[in-house]
């Protein structure tokens, strides 16, 4: 549940923070990084794929950091 709730959340942040950037701004040309994350600018499915690559590393870094207490701890 806690982590459907954080990417749900980093999904809204990241389309709340595309949304407030000021017109002139939308002008440029989006780089890789914006086509990848940016449901605005980019494409849909590569957006999805972003959150993807996001729940996939944070499940990663918390089981290598399980790993590594109870080997450690």
């Amino acid at each position: 549940m806690t982590w459907l709730g954080l990417a749900v959340g980093m999904a809204v942040i990241m389309v709340v923070w595309r949304m407030r950037r000021p017109p002139d701004e939308k002008m440029d040309p989006p780089g890789n990084f914006t086509m990848f994350f940016s449901p605005t600018q980019g494409e849909g499915d590569l957006f999805v794929g972003g959150i993807i690559v996001i729940y996939f590393i944070s499940r990663f870094f918390l089981e290598s950091f399980q790993n590594i207490r109870v080997t450690f701890g």
